[in-house]
């Protein structure tokens, strides 16, 4: 199993990082829909309804992120690149807000489970109406992220981008390996019992280390306690992302969204963290002034 993540990971690296720099702004916010139309698909396999209703979920889906495309580029966002200064007031940037309170309220979800959550997420409803939020969030965030100071530095974007990938994948090499090795106080049992506290301590650590040295490569002018802060906030969120969808597919009686990514399981598998930590990023870019 290990060797087969390896090597997906590997492989899917290089295509990561050329997505990242090598399209401009509206041609990597193309890119990403068909992408999020896989999650969307994985996320309607979640919602234990028919394929009428999985089919229903996907078209609404790309519905909401290609309202979202056409708002940002009648804005001229895509040319201009720039976010109001009230961003969280301002359409479609308000949808980043909707999405942090939707996650503060899937954390709590997921700490109640199963005591209330069975009968809150008992119908497709809720789910349905958590996943459409979620991914079309995600895709906005991505695409804001990508655009911070293009006009500066064109690849500036993809540098933070790569920042908070870096994060979270510090936080899943490092869970893994020290849960691994020193795992035994479990973390949510009844959601996903395979996840210790001793593996979270591992990722957290694993995620600070890499994300000052990522953020020291790229020169970033930083209060490094506040940063710290940040970082940790991040990997917190990047825990829920990942719990959530766990109840989620507990819930659904299925191990992994899909199979097309070989020792990871699906694609939702692998970015139900960056669903989760993509919308805080933003809020914590602009808040703690990462780019002034």
């Amino acid at each position: 199993m290990l060797k087969q993540r390896v090597i997906t990971a590997v492989l899917l690296l290089p295509l990561v990082v050329c997505l990242l720099f090598l399209p401009d702004l509206l041609t990597f916010s193309a890119i990403l829909v068909p992408i999020f139309g896989i999650l969307a698909w994985e996320w309607s396999r979640l919602l234990q309804t028919n394929k009428a209703g999985q089919t229903g979920f996907i078209i609404l889906v790309l519905a909401a992120i290609g309202v979202l495309f056409y708002q940002l580029n009648e804005q001229s966002f895509f040319s201009e690149a720039s976010l109001p200064l009230l961003w969280y007031e301002a359409y479609p940037f308000k949808l980043l807000s909707v999405a942090l309170l939707v996650w503060v309220v899937a954390s709590i979800v997921v700490i109640l489970y199963p005591k209330a959550t069975n009968v809150l997420f008992r119908g497709p409803w809720l789910r349905a109406l958590f996943g459409i939020v979620i991914l079309a969030a995600a895709w906005l965030a991505i695409v804001v992220i990508r655009s911070l100071l293009i006009h500066v530095d064109y690849n500036l974007g993809a540098w933070m981008l790569l920042l908070m990938l870096m994060i979270i994948w510090g936080a899943d090499v490092g869970a893994y390996f020290a849960g691994k090795s020193l795992g035994k106080t479990k973390l949510a049992p009844v959601v996903s019992p395979n996840k210790t506290w001793e593996g979270a301590i591992g990722g957290l650590v694993l995620a600070v280390i890499v994300g000052m040295v990522v953020a020291s490569l790229l020169s970033l002018e930083l209060d490094w306690l506040k940063f710290s802060v940040f970082v940790v906030l991040m990997v917190v969120l990047s825990v829920f992302g990942d719990l959530f969808e766990s109840m989620l597919k507990r819930q659904a009686n299925i191990k992994d969204s899909s199979n097309i990514l070989p020792g990871h399981g699906g694609l939702l598998d692998r970015l139900d963290s960056t669903l989760s930590v993509a919308p805080f990023f933003v809020a914590g870019v602009l808040w703690l002034e990462l780019l002034a």
